[in-house]
């Protein structure tokens, strides 16, 4: 038994290599909270909040009032018993994404602390390593053409682009300048809600008339747009993903109901652990593909999404890639990577990061 005797959580900011942006803005550092659950036996579980708002609808200050208003319903809970823990988190935070994905972190990591087990394997431990894409953000083409050349000649064999911005010929040169710099990746666009369900059918197929070698479109249309998402799906050679569109089982059981997606790109920034679970349960029941992606995270947030997806080993893409574009990350330790392949820390306990 190791019950939380104190909870604390205070802001972190994470400083990015270059600016990142995307159809929905553009940013030159993470901002996130990390949450240390203190527990009885002396250990701390360690989580981490990025909260994006247009995603989940939180920012920091969200996530540190929150967890400062819930303290007293969750001191005393018992991180042996993490599924009532779980439960006591969703019924104290509804609505609170990101924070609940953060106190649900905490707990796994002081239940594995508690047992002497990695977190990959507590979540199955299927696989000893997997593989990401890299994200190329909004910018100029030659830009963009000069990154897919060094991608590709550290390895990487998908590299994911974002597009959706105001200026449509700008995105596609952006992608084509891509395809010529690493002819053998293959590209996965993510529009991040930009465009219109008909832009993206002919968007999509100019880039595959134009020879690019399109691997998945991820969120082309708006979050609420589920019949336009479906249009897209129906209408589209390549798999199309919902991300911003489903943070919840609930959203997975309505886009699996009328057929909207291929897949989902699931974020545990968005569901949680246990939600990220009821949703990889829906989806392989539907027949659809899963996803594994993640915000500008901390090495707490990129650690337990690495131990998830080898955990699980459910993922046909992944697209971890914070630790690429931190110029420092908070909390290292709990993964390794070289090239696109990442590896879960094999010996501590938890995910290892701290």
């Amino acid at each position: 038994m190791a019950k939380i005797s104190e909870i604390r959580a205070f802001a972190v900011d994470m400083p990015l290599k270059e600016a990142f942006e995307t159809s929905k803005g553009r940013k030159t550092t993470s901002p996130a909270v990390a949450v240390e659950l203190i527990l009885s036996d002396g250990s701390v579980g360690l989580g981490a909040a990025t909260p994006v708002k247009y995603v989940t609808g939180e920012d920091v200050d969200d996530v540190l009032a929150a967890i400062e208003a819930n303290k007293a319903c969750l001191v005393g809970l018992d991180v042996s018993a993490y599924r009532p823990c779980f439960s006591a988190i969703a019924e104290a935070l509804p609505g609170k994404y990101s924070t609940k994905a953060a106190l649900e972190m905490a707990v796994v990591d002081g239940f594995c602390k508690l047992y002497g087990v990695p977190m990959y394997k507590f979540f199955g431990g299927t696989l000893s390593q997997v593989e990401t894409d890299v994200t190329i953000p909004i910018c100029e083409p030659e830009h963009a053409g000069e990154l897919a050349r060094d991608a590709a000649a550290a390895g990487f064999h998908h590299l994911k682009v974002k597009v959706g911005g105001a200026d449509q010929e700008a995105d596609f040169a952006r992608v084509l300048a891509m395809s010529k710099g690493a002819p053998n990746c293959t590209i996965r666009l993510d529009a991040n809600q930009g465009f219109t369900p008909e832009f993206a059918v002919e968007y999509v197929k100019r880039l595959l008339d134009a020879g690019v070698n399109v691997d998945m479109m991820e969120q082309p249309v708006d979050r609420d747009d589920l019949k336009g998402l479906a249009y897209v799906t129906a209408n589209t050679s390549v798999p199309v993903f919902a991300d911003e569109t489903c943070r919840t089982p609930a959203d997975a059981i309505e886009l699996v109901k009328i057929n909207a997606v291929d897949g989902i790109n699931i974020k545990l920034m968005k569901a949680g652990i246990s939600g990220a679970l009821d949703i990889i349960s829906i989806c392989r029941a539907a027949g659809k593909e899963l996803m594994l992606g993640c915000m500008l995270e901390t090495g707490i947030g990129m650690a337990t999404s690495v131990h998830f997806a080898a955990g699980t080993g459910v993922f046909s893409r992944m697209d971890l890639d914070g630790h690429l574009l931190a110029s420092e990350m908070p909390y290292p330790g709990g993964f390794t990577y070289e090239g696109p392949y990442l590896r879960p820390n094999p010996t501590a306990a938890g995910h290892g990061a701290g």
